[in-house]
């Protein structure tokens, strides 16, 4: 069988980038022929970062140019869908030899077909002011037209892949499709260590963003001085004011690391407690890594993060007194943590590479002969 699999923004290398390679993976696997749709990148830079060597020698490129906005601000969303959909149409104008496309990126960017589409989905029309200023009419007015096309494209789609059972309820809520959920690829192993000897050290890793919640974080902090915590994540600019906030605010036990990429392995081997205080996550696959790690996570009680936090592998929290009791108990009670963490490690193994695409394979097998 021939598959197609859309992902026009490789450059951005996330998670959803992820899902794409082991999409491949699971593909090439059952032996199938493979082409990937998507815009120019630097594919060594790709493979150097995500340790994915000869990836592209497993799969055929078909690219376009780059998205270069034309108008700055609001209306990039609406730039960005026609671009895409210009390009993805020029580049199937031909005869079309595949017999399948998987989507692992947007809806808005999987094109229309005559051949069955597998969409894998993180969220349903995520169009963040939306969730942020949601009694604004100004911006409902804006997003209209963005959520017409959204769930017209729903109709082209043969079966949905949801990123959790949070986001399949409100895939089945909002475009009144059921889903399989199918949980991301995280790469558990490279986050695993042996015994090490751990700190009295609180962490938690993610961009820098009030959505995140990372003010959450100094409050804890204030209430265990003598306990040390670390945000580790990226900033947009050091001026961000949100960031500038945090690093005014911040007590003495609390500090920050940035450029986590060459930094966060390291620090998860020594840290006891993961924190994660963002609510309604589509995922969380910052919280797999570090349970990977040996962290014990202690994680907000909403979203996908309740379905990788069970019983016995972490904890769960509704206000930050619960979360604070929670964290003193696994800094001062070794037994305790040393079962959790073992618990956590042996979770997260379930949501590691292998296990994704044996759950793909299972859903590109159901198509092959048809």
């Amino acid at each position: 069988m021939q598959v197609l699999i859309v992902h026009p923004r490789m450059s951005i290398m996330g998670g959803g980038e992820r899902v794409a390679i082991h999409s491949i993976l699971a593909a090439r696997n059952l032996g199938y022929d493979v082409s990937l749709l998507t815009e120019h990148f630097d594919t060594r830079r790709f493979e150097e970062f995500f340790g994915c060597y000869s990836l592209f020698n497993k799969a055929k490129l078909v690219t376009f140019p780059r998205f270069n906005t034309l108008v700055r601000g609001s209306l990039l969303l609406y730039q960005r869908l026609l671009y895409y959909q210009m390009q993805l149409r020029k580049a199937l104008s031909g005869p079309q030899q595949f017999q399948l496309v998987l989507g692992t990126q947007d809806v808005g960017y999987t094109p229309m077909t005559r051949v069955p589409v597998v969409q894998y989905c993180y969220f349903p029309e995520y169009f963040r002011h939306l969730q942020s200023s949601p009694a604004s009419p100004l911006w409902k007015l804006y997003y209209r037209p963005a959520q017409t096309f959204y769930r017209n494209r729903v109709h082209y789609i043969d079966r949905f892949l949801s990123v959790s059972n949070y986001t399949r309820e409100f895939v089945k809520g909002i475009w009144g499709r059921d889903s399989t959920t199918v949980y991301p690829p995280c790469p558990v192993k490279l986050y695993t260590f042996s015994n090490a000897v751990r700190e009295n050290l609180v962490i938690t890793i993610g961009r820098i963003v009030e959505e995140k919640r990372m003010h959450i974080m100094l409050e804890i902090a204030r209430k265990l001085p003598d306990v040390k915590f670390a945000i580790i994540g990226s900033v947009a600019s050091q001026e961000d004011n949100y960031y500038k906030a945090l690093r005014e605010n911040a007590p003495d036990n609390l500090s920050f690391v940035l450029s986590p990429l060459r930094k966060v392995r390291e620090i998860l081997g020594r840290a006891k407690v993961y924190v994660h205080c963002a609510q309604g996550e589509h995922f969380g696959i910052t919280i797999v890594e570090a349970m990977a790690a040996g962290c014990v996570p202690v994680v907000h009680d909403s979203g996908g993060p309740r379905e990788i936090v069970t019983q016995g592998a972490g904890y769960r929290w509704q206000d930050v007194g619960e979360a604070t009791e929670q964290i003193s108990r696994l800094m001062y009670d070794e037994r305790k943590r040393s079962e959790m963490s073992a618990a956590s490690t042996a979770r997260a193994a379930i949501f590691g590479e292998e296990a994704f695409e044996s759950s793909m394979e299972q859903v590109l097998k159901e198509y092959d002969g048809i």
